[in-house]
């Protein structure tokens, strides 16, 4: 079980107290791009094109002004920290980019990576949601846990996991930003995958807002606690006429009891019981 050992600290607390343990240690390398792959713990998957080709620029001219951090792994390298800087210079056409070698474990660097992104501003929901999962399958958390370090509510954590539940190509529509996080969490709200689909349609037309998403799920929820709820005339008056024969016929100390279309028989004893039995045997009832 990994140790809470990140509650309210921050990713520059983290790489400090490394960068402690390593002063005088560590020297900047030109490491070759192509050697160095993305942290697996990265749940993040979108950039934004014109910032990053900015960078580029910024690099071509100036070259990489800050060492990305690497692990070395066994058939190269993996990468810690500064994915934006590695694919910019990839962009700006280096072969190679200055970078430290820290051996982190697999811990850190989830602990790591989670921080990063969380602390991130401009994070899809998605990217969000897959931050936390990623968190919570590596540092075996539950929602509560998580909420507790990322200093957010559970309900909130929660919430933004079910979004992960939406069809795949409802999920692309909220990374393309065709359908807002709000829009998102109130259809992850929805189990039925053909009428997310066509909410998700009218979503994107302009058509709906969230809130009345918000209605449209809680009339949903009505109609299916009214359909549970709604049992024949017939039925229940058999059921009554059942409660009142067993009642005769047992002399329980509880009466049976009839809930929707439910008969509750409660047993005080073991004789109760074997007169019950008796009367199911010989069919008296």
């Amino acid at each position: 079980m990994v140790k809470n050992t990140f509650v309210k600290r921050g990713l520059s607390d983290l790489l400090q107290e490394n960068e402690i343990q390593n002063v005088g240690k560590e020297e900047v390398l030109d490491i070759a791009i192509d050697l160095i792959a993305p942290n697996p713990f990265q749940p993040r998957k979108h950039f934004d094109e014109t910032s990053l080709n900015e960078l580029a620029e910024s690099i071509r001219t100036n070259g990489v002004l800050q060492p990305i951090i690497i692990k070395k792994v066994h058939n190269g390298y993996l990468l810690v920290a500064g994915e934006r800087r590695c694919k910019a210079a990839k962009i700006a056409g280096f072969t190679t980019i200055p970078a430290i070698v820290r051996d982190y474990n697999n811990e850190y660097l989830a602990e790591l990576a989670l921080l990063e992104n969380i602390q991130r501003e401009d994070l899809t929901i998605v990217e969000e949601a897959e931050a936390y999962q990623n968190a919570i399958n590596s540092l075996n958390l539950t929602h509560m846990e998580l909420a507790k370090k990322i200093g957010k509510s559970r309900s909130y954590v929660s919430n933004t996991l079910g979004i992960l539940s939406l069809p795949q190509v409802v999920i692309d529509e909220v990374n393309q930003g065709n359908i807002s996080m709000g829009h998102a969490r109130a259809l992850s709200k929805l189990k039925d995958i053909d009428r997310i689909h066509k909410i998700a349609e009218m979503v994107i037309t302009g058509h709906l807002t969230v809130r009345d998403i918000e209605s449209l799920v809680k009339t949903e929820k009505k109609k299916k606690e009214m359909k549970k709820r709604i049992i024949s005339e017939t039925l229940v008056e058999e059921l009554k006429q059942t409660k009142n024969r067993l009642d005769t016929k047992l002399h329980l100390i509880k009466p049976v009891r009839v809930n929707e279309n439910r008969l509750i028989i409660s047993f005080d004893s073991t004789e109760e019981l074997e007169t019950f039995l008796g009367l199911i045997e010989d069919k008296g009832v």
